[in-house]
């Protein structure tokens, strides 16, 4: 399977996702045989005047955890080609964000708010694919509102611009991340499309992504909130972990912030291991990780937990 010239070796991808996808958890979802995984978003406009080093650091892409791609959010051109001249250097494949429906990046027309103005979406992908070498694919909603689902013609129209792939997340705008996934559209998107598509949207589990594979067609699931909570829910091996099993994830993510990560953010170990720690089963208050200053405090206190 490819996106492009890069060669993916699961259906599976990691969702990019603000403030979750630091550079230990994509590397503990990587261990966990996810074929794909994103950054989180990137705006263009606070990254084109960054140096290289600058990047680099922000970004803080290791080999082990690659194919990686780099997403980026906006709506002003220049500043897109800018940045995307900046990252491709670090990244495998670079993601256009028109999908996120936060109410401060709509009101700043960015994210899904482009399904809203088509000619200026077709002409900001085109431009950004004439930027450069690296696959470029875009994410996507269903259309606006439940009486404007142009998924469809959104897609073909992005196909025509020589994207490399298309993630349809299942949802219009106005839903966020309520009510149901629409599975239909997904399916009916795919079967007009050359390119692969990637389908996204509330799957909880291993056999709930293969279950969307199968049901629409597409060429990869995409998870995101599932996997912040269980980071091994790519590996179909790991689908009955145990509160032993837990915790070896947990310690492990603790290894690799502490090796890899260029921030000592307690309060984001914190934040990771309360995520993690929602199937653990046990009578102590696993909350009281979130009062922890200290990392390793932290992982004495996940290594305690009986």
């Amino acid at each position: 399977m490819k996106i492009g010239n890069i060669n993916i070796d699961s259906q599976f991808i990691l969702a990019p996702m603000a403030a979750v996808n630091c550079t230990a958890f994509r590397m503990l979802c990587k261990e966990n045989k996810v074929g794909l995984v994103y950054t989180q978003m990137f705006d263009a406009e606070l990254i084109k005047n960054k140096t290289k080093r600058e990047i680099k650091d922000l970004l803080n892409i290791t080999e082990p955890e690659r194919p990686v791609s780099v997403q980026l959010i906006g709506n002003n051109e220049t500043s897109l080609i800018k940045s995307i001249k900046q990252v491709e250097e670090f990244a495998d494949i670079i993601d256009f964000n028109v999908g996120c429906s936060e109410k401060e990046i709509l009101q700043q027309g960015y994210g899904a708010f482009l399904l809203s103005n088509l000619p200026l979406l077709e002409n900001l992908v085109r431009k950004m694919v004439n930027t450069t070498k690296k696959p470029l694919t875009v994410k996507m909603r269903i259309g606006m509102d439940s009486q404007h689902i142009i998924a469809v013609k959104v897609a073909t129209m992005l196909q025509d611009t020589g994207v490399a792939a298309i993630c349809v997340h299942g949802r219009t705008v106005q839903q966020k991340l309520a009510k149901k996934v629409n599975w239909t559209i997904m399916k009916q998107t795919k079967e007009k499309l050359a390119i692969p598509m990637m389908a996204n949207g509330d799957v909880t589990s291993y056999a709930g992504g293969v279950d969307l594979l199968n049901k629409t067609g597409c060429d990869f699931v995409m998870i995101g909130r599932g996997a912040r909570d269980r980071p091994w829910i790519f590996d179909p091996e790991k689908q009955q972990i145990n509160n032993a099993g837990i915790k070896n994830q947990i310690l492990r993510f603790i290894e690799l912030y502490n090796d890899y990560e260029n921030r000592e953010s307690s309060q984001e170990v914190r934040e990771h291991v309360f995520w993690m720690l929602k199937d653990y089963t046990t009578q102590q208050n696993t909350r009281t990780v979130l009062k922890l200053r200290y990392i390793d405090d932290i992982e004495h206190f996940v290594s305690s937990l009986k």
